[in-house]
């Protein structure tokens, strides 16, 4: 965990604080290591603000100072898969000197005796990290928290299977989901960043 004592912005409730969770995954659902392609593991990364602005201008500074060649392929958004090594240090150097947290978890797929549908796996280790933040004190119950999900997959359906599993296992933490493509919020771009090498922060 980076900075461990965050400062908090009041929602209008003294003992009520906004706490954004935003998280992106890395590797696939894949079990066929025989296949090409296929990824030995499989993590999930928090990035928890209590001011999106910060990181927001991070981004956007980021962004601008990319060759137009660069911005022209990325269609306005950074994705860690696609940008240079140099453009993702410059990123994540700058989180580092923000007022945020990193939390991650990483799954050896190896070890996974997988018996169900691998997107219940992907919850289980949202909800995992989501609980230990609140058994370590990270989020509180009297918190106001939405967590902040790249769109992964167009069936709205899938989608709200996935919030509402996630709302419903997560104990004693009451928060929302919002589930957007990535372009709209640029918070979601640097956690991209920080799925990619959270070890920076370590």
């Amino acid at each position: 965990m980076l900075n461990p004592q965050m400062s908090r912005c009041f929602n209008g409730d003294e003992n009520k604080y906004m706490v954004y969770i935003y998280f992106d995954e890395s590797g696939d659902l894949g079990f066929n290591f025989s296949k090409g392609g296929t990824s030995e593991h499989f993590s999930v990364a928090f990035l928890i603000v209590d001011e999106k602005r910060p990181i927001s201008t991070l981004v956007k500074k980021v962004f601008t100072s990319l060759p137009q060649a660069s911005k022209r392929k990325s269609s306005g958004v950074l994705h860690a898969y696609y940008e240079k090594a140099s453009t993702i240090a410059k990123l994540l150097h700058g989180i580092s000197k923000k007022d945020v947290k990193i939390a991650s978890m990483r799954l050896d797929k190896h070890k996974v005796l997988l018996t169900g549908n691998p997107n219940e796996l992907y919850t289980s280790l949202v909800v995992t990290l989501i609980n230990r933040l609140y058994a370590d004190g990270v989020i509180r119950d009297t918190d106001e928290i939405v967590l902040v999900a790249s769109r992964r997959n167009t069936s709205e359906n899938l989608n709200m299977i996935f919030s509402e599993s996630v709302v419903r296992r997560a104990h004693g933490v009451k928060f929302s989901v919002s589930i957007i493509p990535s372009g709209n919020d640029k918070c979601l771009q640097a956690d991209y960043s920080a799925d990619r090498d959270p070890s920076i922060f370590n």
